[in-house]
């Protein structure tokens, strides 16, 4: 098992006045799957995403990621889990001082590694930016952009991919152009883990987690 939750509970607010956003929360993630994250705005889509990602901290339980707890780690040992996955996010975070080229290095230097300039150019090539690879980020398309930020997000050449809304801000072509980045990326054997309102990826999903009211269940597409 590549992902486990066990009894995850996270609350914000006082102890006093405590806003549930998650409630004893068990679940497995299996190595190369594809699972979507599902569920109305605010139920707690982003929250699980952020805690499997590292950006948060549970208020109680275990999330043991290739059998390290992740709930009970140190920063150094955060930091490096961090550096072995991707993040792709709908607002694309990238850096508009730098052209298409830094930012995908980006990826490689926020971790302290040194960007393999041969999957750099291979990167580019992918994804159709490499007449846009010294462009300014400020010229690009929302389509381009997300690209970049797709690029960037597996420089580092990750163990998992966690998106949150990768689609959420493209149109339609650019919506499936991504799609179809994405669903071959999962064919490749990486695991993806995404939050989504777009019913498009329940077709290349794996695995369907939806989430109400701070409760979890789990299901499979009837692809």
């Amino acid at each position: 098992m590549l992902i486990q939750l066990k009894n995850v509970t996270k609350t914000f607010g006082t102890k006093k006045n405590p806003t549930i956003a998650l409630k004893d929360i068990d679940l497995d993630i299996e190595q190369g799957s594809f699972s979507l994250i599902l569920g109305r705005s605010g139920s707690g889509k982003s929250t699980l995403l952020s805690l499997l990602a590292g950006l948060d901290k549970v208020t109680s339980g275990q999330i043991i990621i290739n059998g390290q707890d992740l709930s009970q780690a140190k920063a150094g040992k955060l930091a490096q889990y961090r550096s072995s996955i991707g993040i792709i996010f709908q607002a694309y975070n990238l850096l508009p001082n730098l052209n298409v080229v830094e930012n995908i290095q980006m990826g490689c230097w926020a971790s302290g590694k040194t960007p393999d300039d041969n999957y750099v150019n291979e990167l580019l090539t992918q994804f159709g930016l490499t007449h846009r690879q010294h462009a300014n980020i400020k010229t690009l398309s929302g389509g381009e952009k997300q690209r970049v930020a797709i690029a960037r997000s597996l420089i580092g050449r990750p163990s998992i991919l966690f998106c949150d809304e990768p689609t959420g801000a493209l149109d339609k072509q650019n919506e499936t152009q991504v799609t179809e980045i994405l669903q071959k990326l999962h064919q490749s054997g990486l695991t993806i883990i995404m939050v989504t309102h777009n019913p498009e990826f329940k077709s290349i999903a794996t695995d369907l987690i939806t989430i109400e009211d701070g409760i979890l269940s789990t299901s499979k597409p009837n692809n």
